[in-house]
């Protein structure tokens, strides 16, 4: 773990140099690991500053869900090297998180289009939420999310009981359990379900 640890701080500190000039964004650097991409102490705080993005953990490094990166990535602001120093662009990113989950692609749908709106947006504690949505501007630890984000693609079967026990878990966490439906051309809506009771 230590070793591991070393490792971090040695390839941050080469990577240090991707400092915000006038008129530009700054660009972060980011190590690739199994299943999330860290960021180091300093601009990791800064990144998670600008955005809500990550969680900053006792490792003293924030780190970053596939779709964060992904996200991050797109949109230029991430570079992700893994730990012999090749350089994953975003194509490469999808790729190497796929094979670890295949819902990979139709989650950064989701994702990338509630950041659009404006919305904080976290990974789901399990039992088939994939999302957690917090309110436009939130700061998350101080404020509770309001939705739950169950995904679902055009095409595939429902499992009635799998969406009765999601409905019961918003329900007994007091969140709005919304589905986001991810048609064929990729495109999003999104239905609030409701539990009723006779």
């Amino acid at each position: 773990m230590e070793e591991e640890r070393e490792e971090q701080e040695e390839f941050f500190k080469e990577e240090e140099g991707f400092k915000e000039e006038e008129g530009e964004v700054e660009v972060f650097s980011g190590l690739l690991g199994d299943n999330e991409v860290t960021v180091e102490r300093e601009a990791g705080e800064r990144l998670h500053g600008k955005g809500n993005y990550g969680e900053l953990e006792d490792d003293g490094l924030l780190h970053l869900t596939p779709v964060e990166s992904l996200l991050l990535v797109e949109r230029g602001r991430l570079l992700v090297k893994d730990r012999e120093g090749k350089e994953y662009n975003f194509r490469d990113l999808v790729n190497y998180f796929d094979r670890r989950d295949p819902k990979l692609w139709v989650k950064y749908l989701v994702y990338r289009d509630l950041r659009s709106r404006g919305y904080v947006v976290k990974q789901g504690f399990g039992g088939g939420i994939d999302f957690r949505l917090y309110p436009r501007g939130s700061n998350v630890g101080e404020e509770a999310a309001k939705n739950l984000i169950y995904i679902v693609t055009e095409g595939t079967p429902i499992d009635l009981k799998e969406l009765d026990r999601v409905t019961k878990l918003a329900v007994s966490t007091r969140k709005q359990l919304t589905m986001a439906l991810v048609n064929r051309q990729g495109d999003v809506v999104y239905y609030n379900v409701v539990q009723l009771t006779f």
